[in-house]
């Protein structure tokens, strides 16, 4: 049995629902083969031809509508974003100095750099009252130190003096050993001045980075990150990122953040576009997808924690081509039908029939709009493709 929800009609005479009720619901399109629609209950599914699908015909003088046309188009969904380059051996340098303050940035993104190259200038901004109090503990630690020291010595000594004056083998033997424990002690003493020398040095550096202070290169590379910038004359500390670089042979990867990490799948193939925009690029270059969330069910993140899909291109094309010094862009196709039936999805309506949603649209036709229901193999928010129950080139309604 047919079910079929009728649609009020405001404005239409009594007299015309009977009409509408017999009105004959389709008729094949000439040179066209016919489409079948699967109709009914499921237990005793039938095919029908869609010339033969009964509905409602409504004169089209009756409604207000717009109309749009059936198509036969390859359609298509694309993917367009943006890449990054991430280098795989990459190096923070930071200031790990207490209040300490960022005075300049010397070097600018992707420029080179040697070992001992100065980076940034910094210096440090240290009270008076804690340098004071800082090198009054230092030099009462080395007083404290000095004279332990001295006492020690003075018992060497003594002991040693002791010694000469024995006669006594079993005496003498019994001072030597006194003398050797009093000899270690004194070393082991002694090998506590170092953290006292340490601290003086620290010291005399905090003095010294009072004034300006380089941030120097600790080997040759290339930078990739100055976010320092952001934070001259403001305080950094160790959790302030001011370079990051690379060296010379950084091997890198590229990577998509965001909401596009979801539409590139693992090993999808990809067109890497370097150039001005996405339309307009001088170079395009083959690249795959290497890492993605569709197959370990969890997204690769990079060192911040942000999701990202890494796409890589061939080691050639990496030498070939600048991609530090371009804008990157990505291409794919992550959806293609061929030869595919497109409407407007403003045209398709849903209703339900035996406890199914059933889409089905309106064709206008002899001055009258058939209903039609439709199978659908795909949709989206502006298009649908329909797999069965129209025929390309038909005119469909759009009711207000």
């Amino acid at each position: 049995m047919w079910k079929v929800k009728m649609r009020q009609l405001v404005g239409v005479p009594l007299l015309l629902i009977p009409a509408l009720l017999l009105s004959a619901c389709g008729r094949g399109m000439a040179g066209q083969s016919e489409l079948l629609l699967y109709e009914g209950n499921e237990e005793g599914d039938t095919a029908v031809s869609s010339s033969a699908v009964s509905g409602s015909a409504i004169g089209s003088d009756d409604v207000k509508f717009d109309t749009t046309v059936v198509r036969k188009t390859a359609y298509k969904e694309e993917i367009n974003c943006t890449a990054e380059l991430e280098y795989l051996d990459t190096e923070t340098l930071i200031i790990d100095d207490e209040d300490a303050v960022l005075d300049s940035v010397k070097v600018k993104k992707y420029q080179k750099v040697k070992k001992g190259d100065v980076l940034a200038v910094y210096h440090v901004e240290t009270s008076k009252t804690k340098l004071e109090k800082q090198k009054l503990l230092i030099d009462q630690a080395r007083a404290d130190y000095e004279v332990g020291l001295s006492d020690l010595n003075q018992q060497l000594s003594q002991a040693q003096k002791a010694l000469s004056t024995l006669t006594s083998k079993a005496e003498k033997k019994i001072k030597q050993l006194e003398v050797k424990k009093m000899q270690k002690q004194i070393s082991a003493y002694k090998k506590g001045e170092k953290e006292i020398t340490d601290q003086e040095k620290d010291y005399a550096e905090l003095l010294r980075k009072q004034k300006k202070t380089p941030l120097r290169a600790k080997r040759d590379g290339v930078i990739t990150e100055t976010e320092g910038k952001g934070y001259v004359g403001e305080n950094v500390d160790a959790s302030t990122e001011i370079i990051q670089m690379h060296g010379n042979d950084g091997k890198w990867i590229l990577t998509v953040g965001g909401s596009e990490t979801a539409d590139l799948r693992y090993n999808m193939e990809v067109s890497v576009r370097l150039g001005k925009s996405a339309k307009e690029y001088d170079h395009e270059i083959k690249g795959k997808v290497i890492s993605s969330g569709d197959i370990t069910e969890q997204q690769s993140q990079n060192e911040a924690g942000d999701s990202v899909v890494y796409i890589d291109v061939s080691e050639k094309d990496k030498k070939k081509y600048d991609f530090e010094n371009s804008n990157i862009y990505i291409y794919a196709v992550s959806f293609l039908v061929k030869d595919a039936l497109v409407v407007d999805a403003e045209a398709v309506q849903q209703e339900s029939v035996d406890i199914r949603n059933r889409l089905f649209v309106y064709v206008v036709e002899n001055g009258k709009l058939h209903k039609r229901f439709i199978v659908s193999n795909y949709k989206n928010d502006k298009e649908v493709l329909v797999e069965q129950g129209v025929f390309e080139g038909q005119t469909l309604a759009i009711l207000d």
